[in-house]
């Protein structure tokens, strides 16, 4: 009579071991990974979506709706303040990351005041280097009003994105991955109200985007800080020692950002100063697909990236080449599909997600058909694989030559540029996909040489070795960042 009320599991054996396999089944999934993998696409949606608002996708050519210019001004400032942005990651949330142990409670909270400290002093100086910057801009170079106003919201929003950066991979490197998920979406969907706010009163253009960036920003730094301000100490002392470990640790980080940041975006900077802001924003668009393939590359990232990490760690380079090479093969298969299906739809799908102007830009301008797609896709086999070729290095712990190789891919992609006697899209392109193909090949002569080099010593590690902090290599993952 009293069966309705016991619980089936347990009046049931056949159904309680069921349940007690399913709960096994789902404390193995790697809810972490999900988690992160959810905010990052969270995030790639909402760029691209922004870029294809800003480029003038849903309006008809009429002022106040976005177009090419409005692009053009949308990734020339972007670039600018990844610039700066990879210099924060260098030297604060890196660190911050690699830094991070478990400690008693109070411990914690004064390594994470410090950290805190760092990055909103950080914020200041990016804050005044960028009105600067803003103002030289306006003084000493005739620059349009759309490209003018962009800086200065620019200017205002990059201490709000350093300190919500900062936020969220404190989040993550406390394992706190649900709530920097949570963020994510809270962020996407104030972001994509205010932006439908915009578009009714007709406002898009580049420097309206990056404010209501900054509105959205500041409401989810509130949000962090109120349910975690606990966790933080603030006092000044020990951050200058904090600083000095940091730009240690950090230094060759740097010199990398710098350097992809360059290299990805100087083809974007060279068009806009060369050919127009409207050339230069058709440019954006065709790089904007080709950056589809970026939930592969992280898809890759949290799975790839620790492993070669643990197998360095317990069998050399003897365990880690052979797994390098099975993923490279799996990677170059995909990226190189991706770009061979981009061959035959790069053209209606970049008309596709940015409208027939940008069609019209090549029917008129470019020979005829956009090429310019699939060339930039290219890249993408090259980007893959010097990821899994970096994250190899940083295992072995010799950041030095990711800093190298970078550098040698930024100077081939401005080599190129230059060479040409008339820019174009296609010669930026043709850059691009050079300076890719540099770095890649500069990683790999240099997993090439530690393998024999290992190989000679019998595979036994250097004294005093430890593998590097894998989390840094996540950076090379999201190349639209």
């Amino acid at each position: 009579m009293t069966g309705h009320l016991e619980d089936p599991a347990i009046s049931n054996p056949a159904a309680f071991a069921k349940n007690s396999y399913l709960q096994r089944i789902y404390a193995r999934l790697p809810w972490a990974v999900f988690w992160a993998l959810a905010a990052q696409g969270v995030l790639s949606i909402t760029r691209f979506f922004s870029k294809m608002v800003v480029g003038g996708r849903f309006g008809s050519g009429e002022a106040g709706y976005g177009s090419e210019a409005d692009l053009a001004y949308f990734d020339a400032a972007f670039g600018i303040m990844l610039l700066v942005l990879g210099l924060h990651e260098a030297f604060v949330t890196t660190p911050l990351t690699f830094f991070n142990h478990r400690e008693k409670k109070t411990i914690e909270q004064k390594f994470a005041g410090r950290m805190l400290c760092l990055s909103l002093m950080f914020s200041v100086v990016a804050l005044v280097v960028m009105v600067i910057v803003t103002w030289c801009q306006y003084a000493f170079f005739e620059i349009g009003h759309g490209f003018l106003f962009a800086m200065i919201a620019l200017t205002v929003l990059l201490p709000f994105q350093a300190v919500k950066e900062f936020s969220r991979r404190w989040l993550l490197a406390n394992l706190r991955v649900r709530e920097s998920t949570v963020i994510e979406i809270g962020f996407a969907a104030i972001f994509l109200t205010l932006i439908g706010g915009l578009f009714y009163l007709a406002e898009i253009n580049a420097a309206t985007v990056f404010g209501i960036t900054i509105i959205a920003n500041f409401v989810c730094l509130i949000g962090w800080w109120i349910f975690f301000k606990k966790s933080f100490s603030l006092d000044f002392v020990g951050v200058e020692q904090q600083a000095l470990d940091n730009f240690h640790y950090g230094k060759w980080i740097a010199g990398e950002n710098l350097s992809s940041v360059a290299m990805m975006y100087f083809s974007q900077w060279f068009l806009f100063t060369m050919i127009g802001e409207k050339g230069a924003g058709v440019y954006s668009a065709c790089l904007t697909i080709v950056f589809l393939a970026n939930p592969f590359l992280l898809g890759v990232s949290s799975i790839f990236a620790p492993r070669v990490a643990q197998e360095f760690s317990q069998k050399g380079w003897k365990g880690m080449f052979p797994i390098l090479l099975t993923y490279s093969a799996f990677v170059g298969f995909v990226l190189i599909s991706f770009s061979g299906t981009l061959f035959f739809i790069g053209e209606s799908l970049t008309t596709m997600a940015f409208g027939e102007r940008y069609a019209d830009y090549f029917a008129a301008d470019g020979g005829g058909s956009n090429t310019v797609t699939f060339i930039l896709s290219l890249a993408m086999p090259c980007f893959g694989l010097s990821f899994l070729l970096t994250c190899c290095i940083l295992a072995a712990d010799k950041p030095i030559y990711c800093f190298h190789a970078a550098a040698v891919g930024m100077i081939a992609t401005i080599g190129v540029n230059f060479s040409f006697a008339e820019p174009s899209l296609m010669s930026a392109a043709l850059s691009f996909v050079t300076g890719a193909l540099a770095t890649m090949i500069f990683r790999a002569l240099v997993v090439l040489k530690l393998y024999r080099d290992d190989q000679k010593n019998g595979g036994i590690h250097p004294p005093n070795w430890h593998p590097t902090d894998q989390s840094a290599s996540a950076r090379h993952t999201d190349l639209s960042r």
